[in-house]
C-alpha cells in the first residue's frame, strides 16, 4: 500500500506543470487581446481627434477666408490642407485616409459659405497583434472618426 502512495505522491509534482500548460495559451490570448482592445481604442479615439481638427481647419477657411477650402481647390492648396492637418494629428496612427464632405449644396454644387456644413472622416486599418504574427496580417479591422461642424467664416 504505501509503494502505491509513493507513486501518487510523485505524480502530483507533474500535476501542476501540466495545468500550466494548459492554462498559460489562454491566458496569453486574454492579455494580448486587452491589449489590442485598447490599443484599437486609442486610435480610434486618436482619429476622432485628428478628424475634428481637420473639420476645425475646414470652418475657419470658409469662402470668407483668405485661403478658402472647398472641393474645387487646386492640388496641394485648400481641400489637401484638411487632409495634412488631420494627418499631423493622427500621431501614432498609420495610413490614415481622409475624406473630406460638404454635404450641402447651393444650385448643386457643395456649399463652402458661412452656414453651411463640412465633415471629416479619418479612417486606418487596424491589425491586432495575434493576425500580424499567426496570420501574416490579413485579419484587419477598419478604425473610424468623423467630425461634422459649420462653417464660421
Amino acid at each position: 500500500m504505501s509503494a502505491l502512495r509513493r507513486f501518487f505522491q510523485q505524480s502530483d509534482r507533474g500535476q501542476s506543470l501540466v495545468e500550466f500548460a494548459l492554462i498559460m495559451p489562454i491566458f496569453l490570448l486574454i492579455v494580448t487581446g486587452l491589449f489590442d482592445v485598447a490599443r484599437a481604442v486609442w486610435q480610434e479615439n486618436t482619429l476622432a481627434y485628428a478628424a475634428r481638427e481637420g473639420t476645425r481647419y475646414a470652418i475657419v477657411h470658409g469662402s470668407a477666408s483668405d485661403s478658402p477650402v472647398w472641393p474645387g481647390n487646386p492640388p496641394g492648396t485648400g481641400y489637401e490642407a484638411v487632409k495634412t492637418v488631420v494627418r499631423n494629428a493622427a500621431i501614432g496612427v498609420p495610413d490614415v485616409t481622409v475624406t473630406v464632405t460638404w454635404p450641402d449644396t447651393v444650385g448643386g454644387t457643395a456649399c463652402y459659405d458661412r452656414n453651411c456644413r463640412v465633415a471629416v472622416d479619418a479612417t486606418a486599418p487596424f491589425v491586432p497583434i495575434p493576425s500580424q504574427y499567426l496570420l501574416g496580417s490579413t485579419f484587419q479591422i477598419t478604425l473610424r472618426g468623423g467630425s461634422m461642424l459649420v462653417i464660421q467664416r
